[in-house]
């Protein structure tokens, strides 16, 4: 994890040492920024002096880092982060220190950015208090994205979670029908059940959390799903290819790289595709959601990663140069990786991606069946 402590006094200075040494003896790479007036040493990837504004190096670092420790005053920090703000799942963590370290505040991105978890570990290497306002830590109750998180699993939609943690929080009933035990300390307000006793028939007084890579026939709509696989299949195929050739290749590509058909979570191809009659029946045999990107996504899939395979032959047929590894890399999430490069089965294109960090936030939400 990449970390920056940001001060703007003499005092604010000292103080950032003290915190980059309890992080990263933590394992984080941290990079100090101090006012070029109140630092002598300089030492590079290390002490950064800056003399801009601070609402400009704080435009500069958000994207940067994966947390941002602020010393200084709560309000400043407020000011400051507020337009860059974008998502939950990809905004830093950042913290708030007050110039005397008596107190250190979880800002933002408390859970699935891990602030709250690097608020008590700087508290207790400071001897400060934390201070950490969520509702379910101050209750004491697990967050759901936390246990995805914790997991590596994937959260869909993530728009569901603040509702399921408000039930958690406010001890009304949440179902959980799973397909494999979690082994987790649930409050009495949680129930977990076997994925195979759900009853789309059962009326149930409550909220409703899937933990399954599978789609669930009668799943009510405001569903949370929780998704254990990590794979996602990239699908690019001619019109009118059967569904069982779709399945055949993607069954072969899977199983001579030692990998399951259980693991994956969702297939993807490109939006000209929604109405593909193999493709649609190969993703309803295997209960799978598809997810389908438009020609501009891919193109700028392919242009962040220029190892990706490109076909003169697609790109003049639908504009752009290929179909299945953008599309697994774009559903597998901001920081997934190639597992299998594109390949070529009778006339079907497969390519398989994955999450390779220690943690996944679901990828952002785009057409899906």
């Amino acid at each position: 994890m990449k970390a920056a402590v940001v001060a703007v006094t003499r005092q604010g200075a000292q103080l950032a040492e003290k915190a980059a040494e309890v992080l990263g003896a933590g394992g984080k790479e941290v990079t100090l920024y101090v006012p070029g007036k109140f630092t002598l040493l300089k030492v590079p990837e290390r002490r950064i002096p800056y003399r801009k504004p601070l609402k400009e190096l704080m435009g500069e670092i958000f994207p940067q880092y994966d947390a941002i420790i602020c010393i200084m005053a709560l309000g400043i920090v407020v000011r400051l982060i507020g337009p860059h703000l974008k998502d939950k799942r990809t905004d830093p963590a950042v913290l708030v220190l007050d110039e005397g370290g008596q107190h250190v505040i979880s800002v933002l991105s408390g859970h699935w950015g891990g602030a709250n978890t690097m608020t008590e570990e700087l508290a207790a290497g400071l001897q400060a208090a934390p201070v950490i306002t969520t509702a379910t830590d101050v209750h004491h109750l697990p967050a759901i994205e936390m246990l995805a998180k914790e997991r590596r699993w994937q959260v869909e939609p993530f728009a569901h979670v603040r509702r399921i943690n408000a039930a958690l929080v406010n001890g009304d009933r949440i179902y959980i029908f799973t397909d494999r035990p979690l082994n987790a300390g649930l409050p009495e307000n949680v129930t977990e059940k076997k994925l195979a006793d759900y009853n789309k028939y059962e009326f149930l007084d409550g909220e409703v959390v899937f933990v399954t890579n599978r789609l669930v026939d009668g799943a009510p709509e405001q569903a949370l799903y929780l998704r254990p696989g990590s794979l996602v299949v990239g699908i690019g195929c001619r019109r009118g290819t059967p569904g069982e050739a779709i399945k055949g290749a993607m069954t072969r590509v899977l199983s001579e790289a030692g990998l399951k058909t259980d693991d994956v979570r969702l297939m993807a191809s490109v939006d000209i595709k929604e109405d593909e009659p193999g493709l649609l029946e190969a993703a309803t045999d295997w209960q799978l959601p598809v997810r389908f990107y438009t020609v501009d996504e891919l193109a700028a899939a392919m242009e962040e990663n220029n190892k990706m395979t490109t076909s003169e032959f697609v790109e003049q047929q639908i504009g752009v140069g290929g179909v299945c590894e953008p599309a697994a890399i774009l559903g597998a999430g901001k920081k997934a990786k190639l597992i299998i490069p594109k390949q070529v089965m009778n006339g079907v294109t497969v390519a398989v991606a994955g999450d390779t960090s220690a943690s996944s936030a679901s990828a952002p939400e785009t057409r899906t069946r």
